[in-house]
């Protein structure tokens, strides 16, 4: 059997469904994909089903018996047990987060420390930039920080925060995620950080976009700088039914793009695994998890190979139909213009394309918004959109609604010819019924109004 990527990171239920039992059937079916590590909790802004999000929640102490029972479940099934949190959370009225802040540095340390000790954790995930973790800018009002790069802040402090990892197991690894900084800041940090005991995860592209399927040139000049330094890195990516981006389906079958990720990071030198980015829902499980399990165990294999028997599985007689199916769902999801907005991914989450006369605004005051995200994104700002720049997305938005209705076509011959899985396909039919709905009108709206 071939090896590929020594870290194998799953989360066991999604945002969409967080409810989802850490039972023994449930934690097989993870296994089986040949995972060898579990995010403890979904650790989502929302905190969907109250999962745990940061460090200060497990205080609370029916969150730590949970916590105390998925790890033995985790290793009872012989999977590492990962926590992912995010700090310094703030900032808070009477309290200040500042990592400049002597009291903030220790009480994180010894919290990180504490976590790993308590509950027999294998290794720890942080990101220190994004939802309720915030760090202070250079150019704002610190006192501490003013005038202070952010990475001559930040490195002695995840440095800091890997020794007290360290000290509570020599073998544990504290993981950083840098959302929501700029290239030039990750790379400062890569370049000073040291290696012992760190490592990095990442999304495969700076503008964490799921459908661009090859890795960009930030995550590989960082995967580059990291292999150089002895730092192993994770990327992040697609890999079963759901993600953020088609929140909220959850069938949508595309495991050629699934592919395509996975041959993506594993010739990125320096990346020395994956983590599926939204969650995984046993229930849920169809052609992409399938092709992310074959591609695992046989890396070097064909996808047509790879996809025969998956194919295969609902019937002979259903099976080059399916393929065609996938495949168009594929293309559908490459035309749909995703760098038109960073808001375009949540098109089917809500009724929000209803009333969209233009692509919608996204942009935050982070690093990333402020500088490299904007050479993706299409629309960040107020400025008046061009009628051509309507008409652009408008029409993309079209010919991905076509490739749509053409794959529920195909699904609808597939269902009826099936032998065996009919209900997979209904579901897989269901949500590009949807996605070809939103697609088709969003793009209406646009041409109907490109030149007002």
């Amino acid at each position: 059997m071939d090896q590929v990527f020594e870290h194998r990171i799953g989360i066991l239920g999604h945002p969409t469904t967080p409810d989802v039992a850490w039972s023994d059937d449930q934690l097989r079916a993870l296994r089986d994909l040949r995972l060898n590590t579990l995010q403890l909790s979904i650790a989502w802004a929302w905190r969907p089903a109250s999962e745990v999000l940061n460090l200060e929640d497990l205080d609370d102490a029916h969150n730590r018996e949970t916590f105390h029972f998925r790890v033995q479940q985790a290793h009872k099934f012989g999977f590492r047990a990962l926590g992912h949190f995010g700090l310094p959370v703030g900032p808070q009225q009477d309290a200040t987060t500042c990592i400049l802040d002597p009291d903030v540095r220790q009480a994180y340390a010894d919290r990180l420390h504490n976590f790993i000790r308590d509950f027999d954790a294998d290794e720890v995930m942080i990101y220190t930039y994004d939802q309720q973790a915030w760090l202070c800018s250079e150019f704002g009002d610190c006192p501490r920080c003013q005038g202070v790069p952010l990475h001559e802040r930040l490195v002695p402090f995840l440095e800091l925060l890997t020794q007290a990892v360290r000290s509570a197991n020599s073998k544990a690894r504290l993981w950083w995620e840098p959302w929501e900084l700029s290239e030039g800041q990750i790379l400062m940090c890569v370049a000073q950080i040291r290696p012992e005991n760190f490592g990095l995860i990442m999304h495969h592209t700076l503008a964490e976009v799921y459908f661009i399927n090859t890795t960009d040139l930030a995550f590989r000049n960082v995967a580059r700088l990291a292999a150089q330094r002895g730092i192993p890195l994770i990327g992040e990516g697609f890999f079963g039914g759901s993600g953020e981006d088609i929140d909220p389906l959850t069938h949508l079958a595309c495991p050629r793009l699934v592919h395509q990720q996975l041959q993506a990071l594993r010739t990125t030198t320096g990346v020395t695994g994956v983590k599926e980015y939204y969650g995984l829902v046993p229930a849920h499980f169809s052609a992409n998890t399938a092709l992310f399990a074959a591609y695992l165990r046989s890396p070097n294999t064909s996808l047509e190979d790879l996809l025969a028997p998956i194919a295969a599985a609902y019937g002979d007689a259903a099976q080059s139909l399916l393929l065609k199916a996938w495949e168009m769902t594929a293309q559908a999801l490459e035309l749909f213009p995703w760098n038109a907005s960073w808001r375009l991914r949540r098109i089917f989450a809500s009724d929000a394309h209803e009333t969209w006369r233009e692509v919608p605004r996204a942009t935050w005051s982070t690093p990333a918004w402020e500088a490299n995200r904007r050479g993706f994104y299409m629309v960040t700002d107020n400025e008046r959109q061009h009628a051509w720049l309507r008409e652009d997305v408008g029409l993309r938005a079209q010919m991905s609604a076509r490739h749509f209705q053409n794959a529920s076509k195909l699904l609808a011959e597939a269902e009826d010819a099936a032998s065996t899985k009919q209900e997979d396909i209904g579901r897989q039919r269901k949500d590009v019924d949807l996605a070809a709905s939103v697609s088709a009108h969003f793009g209406a709206e646009l041409l109907a109004h490109r030149a007002s």
